[in-house]
């Protein structure tokens, strides 16, 4: 026997008269998305761009997006890293993760008139790098 009330029945109510308690705007509407999301939704459409053109190279790579770097500067990068690659052991199934930072990214796209095509160039270069190819011929803008 539960002697407590149900949370679930309590009436709402508007608390301290600042209005109605929740979100504003649903999820399914765009402004819903972070600059984070959005963020995200930029690297994966140039992923999955390259992996239409690559095919089968990129499968055993993983992608991933975090804020910031999480480690120092390596002493052979000059300044924050935009990206970095992390290989792993041959027999595993992934060869390695390349990791995208995304403050460090849109700092350096703020600078330059077209940021898209900063972003582009980043993942165009740390994808060639993973590849061991100039990014001239991995790069799909040339390619059409």
């Amino acid at each position: 026997m539960n002697i407590f009330p149900s949370r679930a029945q309590a009436p709402r109510r508007d608390r301290h008269g600042r209005g109605l308690r929740g979100p504003i705007i649903p999820m399914g509407m765009p402004a819903w998305r972070t600059r984070s999301d959005k963020f995200d939704d930029i690297i994966t459409w140039e992923i999955l761009q390259y992996r239409e053109h690559l095919g089968e190279r990129l499968d055993r790579y993983d992608v991933g997006v975090l804020d910031v770097p999480t480690h120092d500067p390596a002493p052979w990068e000059d300044g924050v890293p935009l990206a970095r690659f992390f290989p792993f052991e041959r027999p595993a199934r992934i060869h390695g993760r390349l990791i995208f930072y995304r403050m460090p990214i849109l700092q350096a796209a703020q600078r330059d008139p077209y940021p898209r095509q900063v972003v582009h160039e980043i993942v165009t270069n740390q994808l060639a790098t993973v590849l061991g190819v100039s990014p001239e011929d991995i790069d799909f803008f040339g390619m059409r």
